[in-house]
């Protein structure tokens, strides 16, 4: 699992792939649509004690559900749920622990997030089946979601998506490409860059435990989420406001320490699960950033090996489709907000 595929799991700004050009200026967000999103909504009550943050607009025939990248939450999608109200009624959510939902005691592997996820639909009576939208680790989020409650689910859009079993998928393309002895030590250096990665989670939650991190301090960078400028100064104080808070750090640590990637044990079921055309007909655009270091063999073939997983995601359904977006890192919806406006839209009018 290369930089690029691990920087598809976590969003923070270590895990980021190097690349030689910036993207585009991306809009910047009104403040009147940023104040929307400093706040929390609807806490919906999913038992056992514990609220989830929903936050819906508009109406329509069909309900879109949208689900952020690692450490990230509902704000994220400040550039892409505005624009979508005319078309169904769509809505954001903050996973257990990260924005304004409560924290979740165990941990949150994708299986307990999935769990969380069903119990929100279901307590919120969201009209299903819904259009799930999912961004980096929310993009493996809604793909599980999908193949264990199917009859939940109409339609899918996944926006740079975390792949399961990485790994074990592109290994022979990496040795094709680089060679046997350049892929085996590929893959053993990007395992101990995992580890290094996993250890600063660790330390991030350490630091936390004993109180709020200072927002001036190295250890503050290394343990958030860098600004994302097109969303404005109001929403970057907010977000700085949570991130310092031990119950962000603990959410976002366990979510990684969790993940497809740190936890291999459900790797046989993910395998059972993830077939060609498992998903059936539901209209399904997988959409992949199109940055990277193309001066870069290794960069490249990373770009080239997440490309192919990307397509293979697409092929769960008999109606998948893949595309690059082009000057776009991988935040897409920072950088390219339309293109995931536009691939929502293009799945609403698939199911009319």
């Amino acid at each position: 699992m290369g930089p690029l595929c691990l920087a598809a799991a976590i969003a923070m700004a270590p895990a980021a792939a190097p690349a030689q050009q910036p993207a585009p200026p991306a809009p910047v967000l009104s403040r009147d649509i940023a104040r929307q999103y400093v706040q929390p909504h609807e806490r919906v009550d999913i038992g056992g004690g514990r609220r989830l943050n929903l936050f819906c607009m508009g109406a329509g025939k069909h309900t879109v559900l949208f689900d952020s990248g690692g450490s990230d939450w509902s704000v994220i999608w400040a550039l892409v749920q505005p624009a979508l109200p005319a078309d169904a009624r769509v809505c954001t959510y903050d996973r257990a622990g990260l924005g304004y939902s409560d924290p979740a005691p165990g941990a949150r592997s994708p299986m307990a997030v999935v769990d969380d996820m069903h119990a929100l639909i279901a307590a919120a009576k969201l009209k299903t089946p819904v259009v799930l939208v999912g961004h980096s680790l929310g993009g493996f989020n809604v793909k599980l979601y999908t193949a264990l409650y199917p009859e939940d689910v109409a339609g899918l859009v996944l926006v740079d998506p975390s792949e399961e079993r990485s790994d074990a998928r592109s290994r022979a393309f990496l040795r094709k490409r680089l060679g046997e002895p350049g892929a085996a030590r590929k893959e053993a250096t990007d395992l101990m860059w995992l580890d290094r990665l996993l250890d600063s989670y660790r330390t991030c939650q350490t630091l936390a435990g004993a109180g709020n991190l200072d927002p001036s301090t190295l250890d503050y960078r290394r343990c958030s989420d860098p600004v994302r400028a097109p969303l404005g100064p109001e929403i970057a104080a907010e977000r700085q406001r949570i991130q310092i808070t031990p119950a962000y750090q603990q959410a976002q640590a366990s979510e990684i320490l969790s993940s497809l990637y740190a936890d291999s044990r459900f790797d046989d079921a993910y395998a059972r699960l993830f077939r060609p055309a498992a998903f059936g007909n539901r209209p399904t655009i997988v959409l992949t950033h199109g940055i990277y270091d193309a001066e870069d063999p290794i960069d490249t073939a990373d770009f080239q090996a997440t490309l192919a997983l990307h397509r293979q995601s697409a092929a769960l359904s008999r109606r998948g489709r893949h595309r690059i977006v082009p000057d776009t890192h991988h935040n897409i919806e920072i950088d390219a907000p339309q293109a995931i406006v536009d691939a929502v839209r293009e799945v609403l009018r698939d199911l009319k």
